[in-house]
Formats: structure tokens, C-alpha cells, sequence
């Protein structure tokens, strides 16, 4: 389990998707709880990460359903940003 998926998160901060500096208190404090469960479940994905679970396997597992959950905040993210953006516009 040592091999590691590309990760949505490092493309997001990368691409400023974190940033907290221009938005509106409220979506900025909704962003930041994401960021938070974020990490929280990048915490428990290096924990899964040990190869001496008697249940491999269902390990495994689990951190596979971390890296998707990651993903699925990821995303949700990047909807409020669009639709803050077309908000914006109108």
C-alpha cells in the first residue's frame, strides 16, 4: 500500500483553490472546514499507510475510501468557487 494515487488536494492548493484571502467571511469559514476535514483524512490515509495490518486488505481498503473522500471535498470546493464566481457576475 506504499503507492500513492495523485492527489486532488496538492493540485487544488497549487492551483489557489485554498485561498481564503478574497472571499466572503462565510464562504471563506466553509472552505477552511473543508480544508480542515481534508487533512484530517490525509492523517488517517498515512496511518492506513503500514504494512503490518493482520487485515491488510480492509486496510487497504479504507484508505482507498480516504483518497475518495479527499477527491469528493476536492470537488466540492471547486462548485462553491463556481458558483460563487457566477454569483458574482450576475
Amino acid at each position: 500500500m506504499t503507492a500513492h494515487p495523485a492527489r486532488p488536494y496538492a493540485a487544488a492548493v497549487a492551483d489557489g483553490l485554498f485561498s481564503l484571502v478574497t472571499l466572503p467571511p462565510c464562504m471563506a469559514c466553509e472552505i477552511d472546514r473543508y480544508e480542515r476535514a481534508i487533512l484530517a483524512l490525509q492523517t488517517v490515509r498515512a496511518t492506513l499507510d503500514w504494512p503490518f495490518f493482520t487485515d491488510a486488505p480492509l486496510a487497504a481498503m479504507q484508505a482507498t475510501f480516504c483518497d475518495d473522500n479527499i477527491g469528493e471535498l476536492v470537488q466540492a470546493v471547486r462548485d462553491l468557487h463556481e458558483r460563487y464566481t457566477a454569483n458574482a457576475g450576475t
